[in-house]
């Protein structure tokens, strides 16, 4: 089979299965039947949507190479790609800091209440984890016709995410967080940027 229809089926059955067991009524079977224990689902969760990312992402990173290049930025651009790449993992680390990237994935059990973080890298953006990483996925230098596929699917993906972590968030926290998405941008940080300029002028 051609391995980019083989990456496409890889990723559908992972986004199924990622975003199945992220549904309210998955979760609500799984506390049933796992009573006291549901406390690990998180983990759980997280392990499998490893294991079924990885036929995908395996297949992207061997065979990226062997699909028609689709376009080459210029070398004059490295420093600027570069650039856009450590802020992007910049970022990143900082909104998983903020986030408490081991509890989010269940690696540290917590039973603090949820609060809405609005500081920091989510002053800057609502959701800077799927913005750095798209911003880090489409920085590549070179795009085979794969990795053009699998940055745009991954990107889609993640932006449905957002919009679906959007709907979760403000039936947790209502007006709170009506204010704070007025206040700043979704992915974009157009927002921040208009508050530090009119800060300078």
């Amino acid at each position: 089979m051609n391995v980019i229809l083989n990456f496409i089926l890889y990723f559908l059955i992972f986004t199924i299965i990622h975003s199945a067991l992220a549904t309210d009524y998955i979760k609500t079977k799984a506390r049933r039947l796992l009573g006291d224990r549901f406390r690990f689902y998180r983990i759980i969760y997280t392990l499998i949507s490893i294991l079924t990312f990885a036929p995908a992402f395996l297949v992207w990173i061997k065979y990226s190479g062997s699909t028609p290049v689709v376009y080459s930025i210029s070398q004059w651009a490295f420093p600027l790609i570069i650039l856009a790449r450590v802020l992007g993992l910049g970022i990143f680390a900082y909104a998983s800091y903020q986030t408490d990237i081991l509890a989010f994935t269940g690696l540290k059990q917590t039973h603090e209440k949820s609060k809405l973080i609005t500081n920091g890298a989510y002053g800057i953006a609502r959701h800077p984890l799927y913005a750095s990483g798209i911003l880090l996925l489409v920085t590549k230098m070179e795009m085979s016709r794969l990795d053009l596929i699998a940055v745009l699917l991954v990107s889609i993906y993640l932006i449905i995410g957002a919009y679906i972590e959007e709907r979760r968030l403000l039936s947790i926290f209502g007006d709170e967080y009506r204010r704070y998405r007025q206040q700043v941008s979704m992915f974009i940080p157009v927002k921040w940027v208009k508050k530090q300029t009119a800060k300078l002028l």
